[in-house]
């Protein structure tokens, strides 16, 4: 139960009325008429009326006192969170040496006259390397180990062609090309010079091809994205491929970086033979990806100069101001006579000392305090950190502002380089920009401080790693398994483990897709050295995306017999439209806020589900499979969907047939 907050004063009006008559002989004895009617009397009652007002906003607890407990508990507010996204740079032209797009090279949206521009930051190099390749193979997928054929290149075109798949070509049969050299975010463009293979059949918008990447033993081989224009090798063209990260791998004896295509098994029209390339095959990079922040680098500012004193306060030009690295945020301090200091930034001065060069920056509005001193019963004065000598001029080396929701731009509006380069044709983001996220407000302090004192900064219990997870940019839920609830493939988790199963936030969350529920490098990183810096020392962290059982419902409705078509249009939409809700990693479950981890699904429950929809007269059959992206070949679901602790469902298509009920 909640503690029970005492009354600094319980009197109420007629209390007050009540002693004001008591006290009148004692102050004026003359006085003897106490009715009511009495014109005294009545601005008695006025002002106890008044009096009573003051005690109800005296009994209330302020709001400035709210926020000064808050931050006795070591509370403050957090800062905007700048939304990442992956941003594609495109070469003018394939370069023949390495070339590097350095670190902080800015793009934006497109300035309206109505929205400014939203700049992004580039966080990293992204060096470009031209490709070498040093054999490609083909595979059979059934054959294992012994389907490997290798091709010669030097004789494509003179002596022989190369025959991209097996023959008969088979679902996960496959053409994989090994790399010298690592060729992680780059997009490469192959040309191709194919030969129309007859009855090969397959056209741009059903191409039942993959290209994959090997990302090592943990993440095997991870989907590309693709643009084609060779319909399926059918003819001449280029199929331009954007890479996620690489990682060397061993295959048929061959240690290198594998790319690969693979068959999908596809209905309708897929190979009766195998495509080949009869002229020619060159491998160029066309460019690179490398994520990017919604923030504005500001370097080198003068803050002003020490006058010598502790507890010095100077405020940056710029807020507020987003995550600093340590590495390059920092306070740089030019003394009179003396070399240039790097100070650095702690929580508070509660653990620092004299010989500390250390401050506090208050990230929403960019105040920065130098450590304060404080007298000692004894007389002296103990400080708690060093303080700059007088005259020193004050520094900050580099910082970052921007961020809030208006990051989360969609896919395809960042195009414009806010400096022209004769080598950078164009820039794009592929994916739409998400984790932004607006400073916190003082309500939303409130409501977590409880979360936050039993959490404190540690993540100790399975609860704790979940609350710091969801504290990380891009992520939309997470879930820390215990022992006994690892996935199939992790083993038992012993002592000083710790698996997060996370989902990450996506762009149209009604009716996600399985590419997008996919972990991208960047959020992995930033999940683990958010993780490390608040789990104790021996604790290993492990983060994955969660297993997906994608679901098809299949299901006969019936209506009355005098249901207009327009009728069964709706319901039909009705049903699709619950059986996407409900069966949704993100909005889905019976609470509507995302299906439970490890939560089996029913057979009954979606009987249920479209039984509730108006109109629904009976239900003829519902049948429910079990999905594969990428092929065509379902399992039926039984009544009883079991879901592993790291599993969650997802729709994928469903069927919906409504008829009336003498049809």
């Amino acid at each position: 139960m909640p503690i029970p907050a005492p009354h600094i004063d319980n009197r109420r009006f007629q209390d007050i009325v009540d002693e004001a008559k008591r006290l009148i002989p004692q102050y004026c004895p003359e006085w003897t008429d106490h009715n009511v009617s009495d014109p005294g009397i009545a601005l008695v009652e006025l002002f106890a009326w008044m009096t009573e007002s003051l005690l109800y906003r005296a009994n209330q607890v302020p709001e400035k006192c709210y926020i000064r407990f808050l931050e006795l508990l070591g509370t403050r507010l957090d800062p905007p969170r700048a939304a990442h996204v992956p941003l594609t740079f495109t070469l003018s032209a394939p370069q023949t040496v390495e070339y590097t797009i350095h670190k902080g090279i800015q793009a934006a949206t497109l300035r309206t006259e109505t929205t400014p521009a939203i700049i992004f930051t580039t966080e990293a190099d992204l060096t470009i390397r031209p490709p070498v390749v040093k054999s490609v193979f083909t595979h059979r997928a059934s054959l294992g180990k012994d389907g490997w054929t290798p091709h010669d290149l030097n004789r494509l075109g003179r002596e022989q062609s190369i025959i991209l798949f097996p023959n008969p070509p088979a679902p996960g049969d496959a053409f994989h090309i090994a790399f010298e050299r690592d060729h992680s975010h780059h997009v490469l463009g192959l040309e191709l010079g194919c030969k129309l293979a007859g009855g090969a059949g397959s056209v741009e918008v059903n191409t039942p091809i993959q290209w994959e990447a090997w990302q090592g033993e943990v993440a095997r081989w991870v989907p590309c994205s693709m643009t084609d224009t060779t319909r399926g090798f059918n003819q001449d063209g280029e199929m331009i491929v954007r890479l996620p990260a690489m990682m060397s791998g061993e295959f048929a004896g061959f240690e290198a970086f594998w790319l690969r295509c693979r068959l999908l098994e596809q209905e309708g029209r897929g190979y009766e033979v195998s495509p080949e390339l009869e002229r020619y095959f060159r491998v160029q990079s066309r460019g690179g990806t490398v994520n990017a922040r919604h923030a504005i680098a500001i370097a080198d500012e003068v803050l002003g100069k020490s006058d010598g004193t502790p507890g010095q306060r100077f405020k940056l030009l710029n807020s507020p101001i987003l995550a600093r690295d340590p590495e390059t945020d920092f306070l740089s301090v030019e003394t009179p006579d003396g070399p240039e200091q790097n100070w650095h930034e702690v929580d508070d001065f509660g653990d620092t000392g004299l010989g500390d060069f250390c401050y506090t920056l208050d990230s929403g509005d960019g105040t920065l305090t130098l450590a304060p001193a404080l007298l000692q019963p004894d007389g002296s004065m103990h400080h708690f950190g060093a303080v700059p000598p007088k005259g020193s001029v004050l520094r900050f080396r580099r910082y970052l502002i921007g961020g809030g929701v208006i990051g989360n731009v969609p896919t395809g509006n960042i195009n414009v380089l806010t400096s022209s380069s004769p080598i950078i044709a164009e820039v794009t983001n592929y994916e739409p920009a998400v984790g932004g996220r607006d400073a916190q407000t003082v309500e939303d302090a409130k409501i977590r401080a409880g979360h936050r004192l039993r959490s404190s900064a540690r993540a100790v219990t399975a609860g704790d790693f979940e609350f710091h997870t969801m504290q990380v940019p891009g992520v939309a839920r997470a879930r820390c398994l215990a022992p006994g609830e690892q996935p199939a493939d992790a083993g038992t988790i012993r002592p000083g483990q710790v698996f997060m199963i996370v989902l990450p936030e996506v762009e149209t969350p009604d009716k996600p897709q399985p590419e997008q529920l996919t972990l991208s490098p960047q959020l992995r990183t930033s999940i683990l050295d958010y993780l490390h810096a608040r789990c104790v020392l021996g604790v290993g962290v492990e983060v994955r995306a969660p297993e997906v059982i994608w679901i098809s419902v299949k299901a006969e409705l019936r209506v009355p017999i005098d249901s207009h078509p327009v009728v069964r249009r709706d319901v039909q939409r009705r049903a699709e439209a619950e059986l996407y809700a409900f069966l949704n990693p993100f909005k889905g479950g019976m609470q509507r806020q995302g299906w439970p981890f490890g939560r089996d699904l029913y057979l009954s429950e979606v009987y249920g589900l479209l039984q509730r929809i108006p109109s629904v007269e009976f239900i003829e059959s519902v049948r429910m499979e079990i999905v594969e992206p990428g092929m065509t070949a379902t399992k039926p679901a039984p009544p009883r969907v079991q879901v592993g602790p790291h599993s969650l469902v997802c729709s994928f298509q469903h069927v919906i047939n409504v008829t009336q009920a003498d049809e």
